[in-house]
Protein backbone atom coordinates (compact mmCIF):
# COMPACT_ATOMS: atom_id res chain seq x y z
CA UNK A 1 0.00 0.00 0.00
CA UNK A 2 1.27 3.35 -0.94
CA UNK A 3 1.73 5.23 2.03
CA UNK A 4 2.38 9.00 2.19
CA UNK A 5 4.53 10.48 4.21
CA UNK A 6 5.13 14.10 3.41
CA UNK A 7 2.72 16.27 1.89
CA UNK A 8 4.41 19.80 1.74
CA UNK A 9 2.71 23.41 1.05
CA UNK A 10 2.60 23.63 -2.48
CA UNK A 11 4.41 27.36 -3.12
CA UNK A 12 5.05 29.30 -6.16
CA UNK A 13 8.44 30.82 -6.71
CA UNK A 14 8.23 33.03 -9.99
CA UNK A 15 6.43 36.25 -10.44
CA UNK A 16 3.78 37.19 -12.63
CA UNK A 17 2.90 39.92 -14.49
CA UNK A 18 -0.84 41.37 -13.90
CA UNK A 19 -1.73 40.48 -17.99
CA UNK A 20 -0.26 36.66 -17.10
CA UNK A 21 -1.78 36.70 -14.06
CA UNK A 22 -4.90 37.13 -15.46
CA UNK A 23 -4.36 34.51 -17.65
CA UNK A 24 -3.48 31.70 -15.56
CA UNK A 25 -6.56 32.26 -13.66
CA UNK A 26 -8.43 31.63 -16.53
CA UNK A 27 -7.01 28.76 -17.67
CA UNK A 28 -7.05 27.71 -14.01
CA UNK A 29 -10.73 28.02 -13.85
CA UNK A 30 -11.46 25.83 -17.15
CA UNK A 31 -8.62 23.23 -16.15
CA UNK A 32 -10.79 20.87 -15.28
CA UNK A 33 -14.63 21.01 -16.83
CA UNK A 34 -15.79 17.93 -14.87
CA UNK A 35 -17.26 18.24 -11.11
CA UNK A 36 -15.11 17.38 -8.62
CA UNK A 37 -14.63 14.40 -7.05
CA UNK A 38 -15.82 14.85 -3.45
CA UNK A 39 -14.30 12.88 0.37
CA UNK A 40 -16.18 13.83 3.03
CA UNK A 41 -14.15 12.78 6.42
CA UNK A 42 -16.25 12.93 9.30
CA UNK A 43 -14.03 12.19 12.27
CA UNK A 44 -15.60 11.02 15.30
CA UNK A 45 -15.38 12.41 18.51
CA UNK A 46 -12.15 15.23 17.93
CA UNK A 47 -12.54 18.74 19.52
CA UNK A 48 -10.69 21.11 17.56
CA UNK A 49 -7.72 20.84 20.40
CA UNK A 50 -6.90 17.17 18.41
CA UNK A 51 -5.36 18.32 15.28
CA UNK A 52 -2.23 19.56 14.53
CA UNK A 53 -2.58 22.54 12.14
CA UNK A 54 -4.84 23.87 15.38
CA UNK A 55 -1.84 24.07 17.68
CA UNK A 56 -2.67 20.27 19.46
CA UNK A 57 -0.04 18.47 20.98
CA UNK A 58 -0.77 15.65 18.74
CA UNK A 59 1.12 14.92 15.07
CA UNK A 60 -0.99 14.90 12.81
CA UNK A 61 1.05 15.75 9.41
CA UNK A 62 -1.46 14.31 7.19
CA UNK A 63 -4.71 15.77 8.64
CA UNK A 64 -2.26 19.15 8.62
CA UNK A 65 -1.63 19.16 4.69
CA UNK A 66 -5.39 19.92 4.06
CA UNK A 67 -5.19 23.14 5.87
CA UNK A 68 -1.44 23.75 4.04
CA UNK A 69 -2.71 22.88 0.15
CA UNK A 70 -6.44 24.19 1.11
CA UNK A 71 -8.07 25.92 3.93
CA UNK A 72 -8.48 26.01 7.46
CA UNK A 73 -11.55 27.14 8.99
CA UNK A 74 -10.89 28.33 12.72
CA UNK A 75 -14.49 28.94 13.43
CA UNK A 76 -15.72 25.62 12.48
CA UNK A 77 -18.77 23.97 14.72
CA UNK A 78 -20.87 20.80 14.96
CA UNK A 79 -23.44 20.25 17.16
CA UNK A 80 -22.35 18.32 20.80
CA UNK A 81 -23.42 14.75 20.14
CA UNK A 82 -22.81 12.32 16.70
CA UNK A 83 -26.44 11.93 15.54
CA UNK A 84 -27.64 15.50 15.15
CA UNK A 85 -24.35 16.28 13.60
CA UNK A 86 -24.97 13.40 10.94
CA UNK A 87 -28.29 14.55 10.03
CA UNK A 88 -27.50 18.37 9.73
CA UNK A 89 -24.32 17.48 7.74
CA UNK A 90 -26.78 14.80 5.47
CA UNK A 91 -29.50 17.60 4.88
CA UNK A 92 -28.60 20.91 4.90
CA UNK A 93 -30.96 21.77 7.69
CA UNK A 94 -32.00 22.22 11.14
CA UNK A 95 -32.49 19.99 13.68
CA UNK A 96 -35.80 20.69 14.58
CA UNK A 97 -36.79 20.46 11.36
CA UNK A 98 -35.77 16.55 10.42
CA UNK A 99 -34.19 15.21 13.89
CA UNK A 100 -36.83 12.08 15.46
CA UNK A 101 -34.28 10.36 17.70
CA UNK A 102 -30.74 9.34 18.01
CA UNK A 103 -29.34 7.11 15.52
CA UNK A 104 -32.55 7.61 13.29
CA UNK A 105 -32.58 9.41 10.02
CA UNK A 106 -35.98 9.40 8.41
CA UNK A 107 -35.26 7.36 5.00
CA UNK A 108 -38.21 10.18 2.68
CA UNK A 109 -35.75 12.91 3.57
CA UNK A 110 -33.12 14.32 0.47
CA UNK A 111 -30.09 13.91 1.64
CA UNK A 112 -26.29 14.28 0.53
CA UNK A 113 -25.78 11.09 -1.37
CA UNK A 114 -28.75 11.08 -2.83
CA UNK A 115 -28.01 14.50 -4.60
CA UNK A 116 -24.53 13.53 -5.52
CA UNK A 117 -26.24 9.93 -7.06
CA UNK A 118 -28.61 11.93 -8.93
CA UNK A 119 -25.58 14.10 -10.33
CA UNK A 120 -23.98 11.18 -11.79
CA UNK A 121 -21.51 10.12 -9.02
CA UNK A 122 -20.43 7.01 -7.78
CA UNK A 123 -21.26 6.82 -4.23
CA UNK A 124 -20.50 5.30 -1.09
CA UNK A 125 -20.55 5.47 2.44
CA UNK A 126 -17.61 3.61 5.09
CA UNK A 127 -17.19 3.86 8.47
CA UNK A 128 -19.56 4.37 11.18
CA UNK A 129 -23.27 4.62 10.17
CA UNK A 130 -25.80 4.31 13.47
CA UNK A 131 -28.87 5.75 11.73
CA UNK A 132 -31.30 2.61 11.13
CA UNK A 133 -31.77 2.04 14.71
CA UNK A 134 -33.73 4.16 16.85
CA UNK A 135 -32.22 2.77 20.58
CA UNK A 136 -35.54 4.23 22.25
CA UNK A 137 -37.97 2.69 20.40
CA UNK A 138 -36.41 0.18 18.16
CA UNK A 139 -37.43 1.36 14.87
CA UNK A 140 -36.22 1.76 11.82
CA UNK A 141 -34.71 4.66 10.48
CA UNK A 142 -32.39 4.92 6.88
CA UNK A 143 -30.32 2.07 5.70
CA UNK A 144 -27.58 3.36 2.77
CA UNK A 145 -29.20 2.71 0.36
CA UNK A 146 -32.39 4.02 1.51
CA UNK A 147 -30.52 7.54 0.52
CA UNK A 148 -28.36 6.84 -1.72
CA UNK A 149 -25.12 4.78 -1.23
CA UNK A 150 -24.23 2.69 -3.66
CA UNK A 151 -21.86 0.79 -1.65
CA UNK A 152 -21.86 0.52 2.18
CA UNK A 153 -19.12 -1.19 4.22
CA UNK A 154 -20.06 0.15 7.72
CA UNK A 155 -20.12 -0.48 11.49
CA UNK A 156 -23.54 -0.61 13.39
CA UNK A 157 -25.93 -0.22 10.32
CA UNK A 158 -28.25 -1.59 13.01
CA UNK A 159 -28.65 -1.24 16.71
CA UNK A 160 -28.80 -5.03 17.12
CA UNK A 161 -25.40 -5.68 14.86
CA UNK A 162 -23.47 -3.15 17.09
CA UNK A 163 -20.54 -5.32 18.12
CA UNK A 164 -17.06 -4.16 18.23
CA UNK A 165 -15.68 -1.10 16.43
CA UNK A 166 -12.55 -1.79 16.53
CA UNK A 167 -10.94 -5.34 17.32
CA UNK A 168 -12.66 -8.44 16.11
CA UNK A 169 -15.20 -6.05 14.78
CA UNK A 170 -18.81 -6.56 13.23
CA UNK A 171 -19.17 -4.86 10.06
CA UNK A 172 -21.70 -4.75 7.20
CA UNK A 173 -20.62 -4.89 3.80
CA UNK A 174 -23.41 -3.95 1.34
CA UNK A 175 -25.82 -5.58 3.71
CA UNK A 176 -24.20 -8.43 4.74
CA UNK A 177 -23.05 -8.69 8.54
CA UNK A 178 -19.56 -10.05 9.52
CA UNK A 179 -17.85 -10.89 12.67
CA UNK A 180 -14.25 -10.65 11.69
CA UNK A 181 -10.53 -12.26 13.55
CA UNK A 182 -9.23 -11.08 16.83
CA UNK A 183 -6.77 -9.60 15.40
CA UNK A 184 -8.32 -7.60 12.28
CA UNK A 185 -8.79 -3.31 13.17
CA UNK A 186 -11.82 -2.34 11.78
CA UNK A 187 -10.37 1.35 10.83
CA UNK A 188 -7.55 -0.84 9.03
CA UNK A 189 -10.31 -2.68 7.12
CA UNK A 190 -12.52 0.01 6.71
CA UNK A 191 -9.67 2.23 4.88
CA UNK A 192 -8.99 -0.59 3.07
CA UNK A 193 -12.47 -0.70 1.28
CA UNK A 194 -12.82 2.76 0.54
CA UNK A 195 -8.81 3.42 -1.18
CA UNK A 196 -10.70 -0.06 -2.85
CA UNK A 197 -13.27 1.63 -4.26
CA UNK A 198 -11.27 4.34 -5.38
CA UNK A 199 -9.00 1.61 -7.17
CA UNK A 200 -12.15 0.11 -9.26
CA UNK A 201 -13.38 2.70 -11.10
CA UNK A 202 -10.76 5.92 -10.82
CA UNK A 203 -11.87 7.73 -14.23
CA UNK A 204 -15.59 8.09 -12.90
CA UNK A 205 -16.69 10.97 -10.23
CA UNK A 206 -17.48 10.06 -7.00
CA UNK A 207 -18.42 10.59 -3.67
CA UNK A 208 -17.20 8.83 -0.45
CA UNK A 209 -18.67 9.37 3.02
CA UNK A 210 -15.53 8.11 5.00
CA UNK A 211 -16.71 7.70 9.12
CA UNK A 212 -13.69 6.43 10.16
CA UNK A 213 -14.76 5.44 13.87
CA UNK A 214 -11.62 7.23 15.29
CA UNK A 215 -11.13 8.58 17.86
CA UNK A 216 -14.16 7.21 19.63
CA UNK A 217 -14.11 5.84 22.87
CA UNK A 218 -13.51 2.64 24.06
CA UNK A 219 -9.87 3.72 24.48
CA UNK A 220 -8.00 0.92 22.87
CA UNK A 221 -4.48 0.45 21.16
CA UNK A 222 -4.27 0.09 17.09
CA UNK A 223 -1.74 -1.67 15.25
CA UNK A 224 0.64 1.01 15.87
CA UNK A 225 0.61 1.72 19.50
CA UNK A 226 0.16 -1.63 21.14
CA UNK A 227 2.36 -0.85 24.29
CA UNK A 228 -0.66 1.95 25.12
CA UNK A 229 -1.53 2.02 28.83
CA UNK A 230 -3.51 4.94 30.11
CA UNK A 231 -6.20 6.35 27.98
CA UNK A 232 -4.72 8.94 26.92
CA UNK A 233 -1.77 7.21 25.98
CA UNK A 234 -4.54 4.99 23.55
CA UNK A 235 -6.35 8.43 22.42
CA UNK A 236 -3.18 10.11 21.41
CA UNK A 237 -2.30 6.58 19.55
CA UNK A 238 -5.75 6.28 17.89
CA UNK A 239 -5.44 10.04 17.03
CA UNK A 240 -2.05 8.92 15.28
CA UNK A 241 -3.35 6.24 13.52
CA UNK A 242 -6.58 8.46 12.15
CA UNK A 243 -3.60 10.55 10.90
CA UNK A 244 -2.37 7.28 9.07
CA UNK A 245 -5.71 6.46 7.20
CA UNK A 246 -5.99 10.00 6.07
CA UNK A 247 -2.24 9.68 4.72
CA UNK A 248 -3.22 6.43 3.00
CA UNK A 249 -6.50 7.95 0.85
CA UNK A 250 -4.50 11.33 0.47
CA UNK A 251 -1.87 9.11 -1.62
CA UNK A 252 -4.25 6.85 -3.08
CA UNK A 253 -5.72 10.23 -4.76
CA UNK A 254 -2.28 11.18 -5.81
CA UNK A 255 -1.58 7.72 -7.23
CA UNK A 256 -4.61 7.76 -9.90
CA UNK A 257 -3.55 11.65 -10.40
CA UNK A 258 -7.20 12.46 -8.73
CA UNK A 259 -5.85 15.21 -6.23
CA UNK A 260 -5.90 18.78 -7.82
CA UNK A 261 -10.04 17.40 -8.80
CA UNK A 262 -10.88 16.13 -5.21
CA UNK A 263 -12.67 18.00 -2.86
CA UNK A 264 -11.54 16.62 0.18
CA UNK A 265 -13.25 17.78 3.34
CA UNK A 266 -11.96 16.65 7.31
CA UNK A 267 -14.05 17.80 10.04
CA UNK A 268 -15.16 16.46 13.49
CA UNK A 269 -18.49 15.33 14.77
CA UNK A 270 -18.46 17.00 17.92
CA UNK A 271 -16.18 17.67 20.73
CA UNK A 272 -13.86 15.11 22.34
CA UNK A 273 -15.06 12.74 24.96
CA UNK A 274 -14.90 14.72 28.42
CA UNK A 275 -12.22 12.28 29.37
CA UNK A 276 -9.32 13.27 27.51
CA UNK A 277 -7.95 16.22 28.26
CA UNK A 278 -5.83 18.00 25.28
CA UNK A 279 -3.09 20.59 24.95
CA UNK A 280 -3.82 23.53 22.51
CA UNK A 281 -0.65 26.03 22.03
CA UNK A 282 0.41 24.98 25.26
CA UNK A 283 -3.08 25.29 27.24
CA UNK A 284 -5.32 22.45 28.56
CA UNK A 285 -8.92 22.18 26.98
CA UNK A 286 -11.24 18.93 28.68
CA UNK A 287 -13.35 17.59 25.62
CA UNK A 288 -16.70 18.65 26.09
CA UNK A 289 -18.70 16.30 23.89
CA UNK A 290 -22.11 15.95 24.79
CA UNK A 291 -22.79 19.55 25.86
CA UNK A 292 -23.19 22.84 24.62
CA UNK A 293 -19.95 25.01 25.75
CA UNK A 294 -17.22 25.48 23.19
CA UNK A 295 -15.49 22.03 23.68
CA UNK A 296 -18.68 20.33 22.61
CA UNK A 297 -19.09 22.32 19.53
CA UNK A 298 -15.56 23.54 18.20
CA UNK A 299 -14.46 21.08 15.50
CA UNK A 300 -11.56 20.99 13.23
CA UNK A 301 -13.00 22.03 10.04
CA UNK A 302 -10.37 21.81 6.50
CA UNK A 303 -11.17 21.44 3.13
CA UNK A 304 -8.57 21.02 0.22
CA UNK A 305 -9.87 21.30 -3.55
CA UNK A 306 -6.40 22.41 -5.53
CA UNK A 307 -8.65 23.02 -8.91
CA UNK A 308 -11.01 25.75 -6.74
CA UNK A 309 -9.35 26.41 -3.43
CA UNK A 310 -6.29 28.34 -2.96
CA UNK A 311 -3.64 26.80 -0.66
CA UNK A 312 -2.95 27.91 2.75
CA UNK A 313 -6.03 29.77 3.02
CA UNK A 314 -7.32 30.83 6.99
CA UNK A 315 -11.00 31.34 7.36
CA UNK A 316 -11.91 33.60 10.16
CA UNK A 317 -15.47 33.48 10.06
CA UNK A 318 -18.08 30.77 11.05
CA UNK A 319 -18.93 27.78 9.84
CA UNK A 320 -20.78 24.77 10.35
CA UNK A 321 -21.85 20.98 9.41
CA UNK A 322 -25.20 22.21 8.15
CA UNK A 323 -23.44 24.20 5.49
CA UNK A 324 -21.33 21.20 3.88
CA UNK A 325 -24.09 20.11 2.12
CA UNK A 326 -24.92 23.59 0.36
CA UNK A 327 -21.17 24.28 -0.55
CA UNK A 328 -20.94 21.08 -2.14
CA UNK A 329 -23.62 21.50 -4.27
CA UNK A 330 -21.94 24.58 -5.28
CA UNK A 331 -19.14 22.64 -6.31
CA UNK A 332 -20.60 20.18 -8.21
CA UNK A 333 -23.00 22.86 -9.79
CA UNK A 334 -26.14 20.62 -10.40
CA UNK A 335 -29.21 22.08 -8.83
CA UNK A 336 -30.49 20.40 -5.40
CA UNK A 337 -34.01 19.20 -4.61
CA UNK A 338 -34.36 20.86 -1.68
CA UNK A 339 -34.12 24.09 0.46
CA UNK A 340 -31.46 24.50 2.88
CA UNK A 341 -30.47 26.11 5.76
CA UNK A 342 -26.79 26.10 5.47
CA UNK A 343 -24.92 28.36 3.44
CA UNK A 344 -22.25 27.84 0.81
CA UNK A 345 -19.46 29.07 2.63
CA UNK A 346 -17.10 29.26 -0.59
CA UNK A 347 -18.97 31.77 -2.02
CA UNK A 348 -17.01 34.77 -1.62
CA UNK A 349 -20.44 36.91 -0.63
CA UNK A 350 -21.75 34.54 1.71
CA UNK A 351 -20.54 35.09 5.24
CA UNK A 352 -22.39 33.31 8.37
CA UNK A 353 -22.97 35.79 10.99
CA UNK A 354 -24.55 33.06 14.12
CA UNK A 355 -24.81 29.85 14.43
CA UNK A 356 -28.00 28.34 15.75
CA UNK A 357 -28.53 24.85 17.27
CA UNK A 358 -32.08 22.63 18.77
CA UNK A 359 -29.83 20.37 20.67
CA UNK A 360 -31.84 17.44 22.10
CA UNK A 361 -30.32 14.69 21.34
CA UNK A 362 -33.02 12.11 22.96
CA UNK A 363 -35.95 14.30 22.56
CA UNK A 364 -37.67 14.41 25.72
CA UNK A 365 -35.39 11.21 27.18
CA UNK A 366 -35.32 11.85 30.95
CA UNK A 367 -31.61 10.40 31.60
CA UNK A 368 -30.42 12.19 28.58
CA UNK A 369 -31.75 15.45 29.53
CA UNK A 370 -29.82 15.47 32.32
CA UNK A 371 -26.44 13.79 30.72
CA UNK A 372 -26.81 15.25 27.43
CA UNK A 373 -28.52 18.46 28.57
CA UNK A 374 -30.89 19.54 26.30
CA UNK A 375 -30.37 23.41 25.15
CA UNK A 376 -31.56 25.87 22.19
CA UNK A 377 -28.42 28.31 21.79
CA UNK A 378 -27.73 30.72 19.54
CA UNK A 379 -23.88 32.39 19.12
CA UNK A 380 -21.59 34.61 17.45
CA UNK A 381 -17.81 34.87 17.79
CA UNK A 382 -18.49 37.39 20.70
CA UNK A 383 -21.73 36.19 22.04
CA UNK A 384 -23.72 32.96 23.21
CA UNK A 385 -27.51 33.31 24.56
CA UNK A 386 -29.80 30.53 25.48
CA UNK A 387 -33.46 29.93 25.41
CA UNK A 388 -33.14 29.88 29.20
CA UNK A 389 -32.26 33.64 29.02
CA UNK A 390 -28.17 32.60 29.89
CA UNK A 391 -25.95 35.05 28.08
CA UNK A 392 -22.21 35.24 28.05
CA UNK A 393 -19.19 36.77 26.34
CA UNK A 394 -17.76 33.40 25.03
CA UNK A 395 -14.86 35.33 23.52
CA UNK A 396 -13.63 35.81 26.59
CA UNK A 397 -15.36 33.11 28.70
CA UNK A 398 -15.61 29.42 26.89
CA UNK A 399 -16.28 28.04 29.75
CA UNK A 400 -19.27 29.58 30.32
CA UNK A 401 -18.69 30.12 34.04
CA UNK A 402 -19.55 33.93 33.98
CA UNK A 403 -23.39 34.46 32.88
CA UNK A 404 -24.04 38.50 31.82
CA UNK A 405 -26.92 40.78 33.16
CA UNK A 406 -28.18 42.33 29.74
CA UNK A 407 -29.48 44.79 31.85
CA UNK A 408 -25.74 45.90 32.55
CA UNK A 409 -24.62 46.11 28.64
CA UNK A 410 -24.54 49.76 27.18
CA UNK A 411 -23.75 51.15 23.96
CA UNK A 412 -22.23 48.94 21.37
CA UNK A 413 -22.27 45.69 23.79
CA UNK A 414 -26.25 46.55 24.32
CA UNK A 415 -26.93 46.79 20.37
CA UNK A 416 -24.68 43.95 20.17
CA UNK A 417 -26.86 41.83 22.34
CA UNK A 418 -30.00 43.26 21.28
CA UNK A 419 -29.34 41.84 17.46
CA UNK A 420 -28.32 38.74 18.59
CA UNK A 421 -31.52 38.42 21.10
CA UNK A 422 -33.78 39.48 17.86
CA UNK A 423 -32.39 36.82 15.38
CA UNK A 424 -32.89 34.42 18.59
CA UNK A 425 -36.31 35.14 19.32
CA UNK A 426 -37.45 34.72 15.31
CA UNK A 427 -36.11 31.21 14.83
CA UNK A 428 -38.79 29.16 14.05
CA UNK A 429 -38.02 25.79 15.81
CA UNK A 430 -41.22 24.59 16.54
CA UNK A 431 -41.98 21.03 18.24
CA UNK A 432 -41.06 18.43 15.73
CA UNK A 433 -43.99 15.69 14.61
CA UNK A 434 -44.01 12.69 16.33
CA UNK A 435 -41.04 10.54 14.54
CA UNK A 436 -40.76 7.89 11.47
CA UNK A 437 -41.08 4.81 13.11
CA UNK A 438 -40.95 1.17 11.47
CA UNK A 439 -41.21 -2.75 12.43
CA UNK A 440 -38.44 -3.37 15.21
CA UNK A 441 -35.06 -4.74 14.05
CA UNK A 442 -34.20 -7.82 14.57
CA UNK A 443 -30.30 -8.43 13.29
CA UNK A 444 -28.26 -10.17 15.49
CA UNK A 445 -24.17 -10.46 15.47
CA UNK A 446 -22.95 -13.06 13.62
CA UNK A 447 -19.64 -15.41 15.44
CA UNK A 448 -16.67 -14.86 13.87
CA UNK A 449 -15.38 -16.73 10.79
CA UNK A 450 -14.83 -19.87 11.73
CA UNK A 451 -11.30 -19.85 9.71
CA UNK A 452 -10.14 -17.25 12.20
CA UNK A 453 -7.37 -18.05 14.67
CA UNK A 454 -8.20 -19.63 18.01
Amino acid sequence: MLLNSSRPKRTAFFLLTPALTALCIALASHAEDRPPNVVLIFADDIGIETVGAYGSEYATPHIDSLAQNGVRFDYGHATPVCTTSRTRLLTGTYNFKHYQAFAHLDPTLYTLPRYMKDAGYRTCVVGKWQLAGNMEYGGVGSYPSDIGFDEHFVWQIERTLKGSRYWQPTLSDNGVAKTYCKDDFAPTLLNEYLLDFIDRDPGAPFFALYNPVLAHDPWTTTPDSLDAKTPKEKFRGMMAYLDKMVGRLLAKLDEHALTENTLVFFIGDNGTHPEITSLRNGKPITGGKWHSKDAGTHVPFLAQWPNGIPAGRVRKDLVEVMDVFPAIAAAVGQPANTEFDGIDFFASKQKREWIFMHYDPQWGSDYFNTAMPAARFLFDKKWKLYGDGRVYRVDRDPLEESPIDPESLKGARLREYKQLKSTFENMNDGPLKPGYLNKPLKGTIPPPNPDCDP
